[in-house]
């Protein structure tokens, strides 16, 4: 019931924009669109019934197929349909210069709300482009001239969310934290905004033994950081590269083995560094992330044994990471 709601209400908002369009006009198309159907979406829309859908709410033929023949256009969209279990999903892809994606989901029984969703979708844009076309162009030429044709462009705010969250569960090696090469545990999340993104986590680095005749001490550490990313490269649908710099503090601790008398102690552990961040997607919902950075420890520690020194902690340390990420909006 609810979905039947929501299909009859996106296909009301469509055809109120297509009132709002008015009559049709000869104005040239504006985009070609293409459409895949991934296994069991074979009942979404392909490339000439959603350019019926946009057109018939926009008033006007502004897409064509992707394979129809006419003449060249400025802009082109692909849109996936793709199926799990009962529910549905769709990316939409605008290609150009200020190329940009978003994506949609319903959870069925059907396409048909999805369908209308990205119709709704691609008749908002293609309409809010015409008002910003028609706001700037020139006035008409007179009788028997031919007046400019405005090249419609999609940026990427428009159709993208400016706003995502990800969390990230990973692991990797470190060399210089607590001694050597050590094995490391993250888990974090990232909050981002138009190629910003704040990283806030935790690494934790098991114990790593050293051996000091007639014992040995263990070291462990485990750090929360957090961290700023300038604006990324790339474009987030495929694969993104960033800059990070970080601020990190942790508990770094040692325990005695084999001793006659055996203490364990704990410091407080700080540093700072940089990284860069690479990732891109996996799927609809989750990814992948490389991280390869520097730390420069800010408060030495040291652990000592009858007066010598078991471990103390290196001044540069390096740390790279391979992580998998689920997008949380």
């Amino acid at each position: 019931m609810r979905a039947l709601q929501r299909s009859a209400l996106l296909a009301a908002i469509s055809g109120w924009l297509g009132f709002l369009a008015g009559p049709a006009h000869a104005a040239p198309a504006t985009a070609r669109v293409e459409s895949a159907r991934g296994p069991g979406a074979s009942d979404c829309p392909d490339a000439d019934a959603l350019a019926a859908i946009v057109n018939d709410g926009l008033g006007r033929a502004a897409l064509v197929p992707a394979g129809a023949a006419g003449p060249a256009t400025p802009g082109r969209i692909a849109v996936s349909f793709e199926r799990a279990g009962k529910s549905y999903a769709a990316t939409v892809r605008i290609g150009g210069p200020n190329a940009g994606t978003r994506n949609l989901s319903n959870d069925g029984p059907g396409c048909g709300a999805l369908a209308s969703a990205v119709g709704v979708l691609l008749v908002v844009l293609l309409d809010s482009n015409d008002d910003a076309s028609a706001g700037s162009a020139p006035p008409a030429q007179a009788a028997g001239g031919t007046a400019p044709t405005a090249t419609a462009t999609t940026t990427a705010t428009a159709i993208a969310r400016p706003i995502t969250a990800d969390v990230s569960l990973g692991g990797g090696v470190a060399e210089g934290l607590v001694g050597g090469w050590s094995p490391a545990l993250g888990l974090g999340g990232t909050l981002a905004y138009r190629g910003w993104a704040a990283r806030l986590g935790g690494v934790w680095l098991p114990s790593k033994t050293h051996d000091y005749a007639p014992g040995r001490v263990e070291v462990g550490l485990a750090v929360a950081r957090l961290a700023l990313c300038g604006p990324a490269l790339g474009d987030r649908a495929r694969w993104m590269l960033g800059l990070c710099v970080q601020q990190q503090v942790g508990w770094i601790r040692g325990r005695g083995i084999d001793y006659d008398d055996n203490h364990a102690a704990g410091r407080l552990w700080l540093a700072t560094g940089v990284s860069i961040v690479a990732g891109g997607p996996l799927g609809r919902s989750v990814g992948w992330e490389a991280e390869l950075g520097a730390v420069r420890v800010l408060r030495e520690t040291r652990f000592l044994v009858g007066g010598g020194t078991v471990f103390a902690t290196d001044p540069y340390a390096f740390m790279t990471t391979l992580a998998f990420t689920t997008r949380v909006w």
